[in-house]
């Protein structure tokens, strides 16, 4: 059983924040999931599987492929080198709490969200998430869902973050296949006064000549494919832009609540 739901959750955004931000947009979606379904039986695809289910399961293998060629990295990169380093940086912003509502806290904002976007792939992201819907939207739309996500995650991750969280990471080892990598290690944080480990594992692509994040996976559940799954219920019940409209009301409403944060001085 996944202890996630008892950690703090300035906790959770550190482990890939990021990636949990839009529950709320696929509440609907996820309130339509019976208690007693059965997923691996739809993603079945031996002989006899649902012709969707193999559909999908092929749009998903895919969609899992790298987006565009690229060198491979040279064996100096270091994947986990490179997760340590914008962690340190992270960490070294975050250490004085500014108040919300202050310049200070603004330029805080904008160099977390700088190192942030250095190491975690928005694009890679949505295109993996959207699986086979990212091929039926054009450039225009995949550039608006692109900056939507994230925006979303932006502002849910700097939410979370606002404050002194008490954990560390411990890197185990980095494994390397191509252009792609995984990193594991353990999170240790306290919850509810007792000390909680939480295994990590980063995947990650060389990209632009350095490593990028593109799927976090806690206690064996995956952020990517927990999108997925929310994305392709609302495309498929009410079509992209349904989507992109929860999307945007959410963004709205996060803006909303900033404003009136910072206009009573919070």
């Amino acid at each position: 059983m996944s202890r996630l739901n008892s950690l703090p959750a300035g906790v959770l955004s550190i482990l890939g924040a990021a990636f949990l931000t839009l529950s709320t947009v696929s509440a609907a979606a996820q309130a339509e999931t019976k208690p007693d379904a059965k997923p691996a039986k739809a993603k079945k695809t031996a002989k006899g599987a649902p012709k969707s289910a193999k559909a999908d399961a092929v749009a998903e293998k895919t969609a899992d492929k790298p987006g565009a060629k690229a060198d491979p990295p040279p064996a100096s990169a270091s994947p986990m080198a490179e997760l340590k380093k914008s962690n340190e940086k992270l960490d070294k912003i975050l250490q004085k709490n500014r108040p919300n509502w202050s310049p200070e806290a603004e330029l805080q904002r904008a160099e977390v969200r700088k190192v942030v976007g250095s190491f975690l792939d928005y694009a890679e992201l949505a295109r993996r998430a959207l699986s086979k819907h990212w091929d039926t939207i054009n450039t225009k739309q995949r550039n608006e869902f692109v900056e939507t996500l994230r925006e979303l995650v932006e502002r849910s991750y700097l939410k979370q973050v606002h404050g002194n969280a008490n954990y560390n990471i411990k890197y185990d080892k980095e494994t390397k296949d191509g252009n792609e990598a995984v990193v594991t290690g353990v999170l240790n944080t306290t919850a509810r006064g007792k000390k909680v480990k939480i295994a990590l594992e980063y995947k990650m692509l060389w990209k632009a000549e350095h490593w990028v994040v593109y799927d976090v996976v806690t206690d064996e559940q995956s952020m990517l494919e927990n999108y997925r799954a929310e994305f392709n219920k609302i495309i498929n019940k009410e079509g992209f832009d349904a989507l992109m409209k929860r999307m945007k009301k959410k963004q709205e409403e996060k803006e909303k609540d900033e404003k009136e944060k910072d206009e009573k001085g919070q």
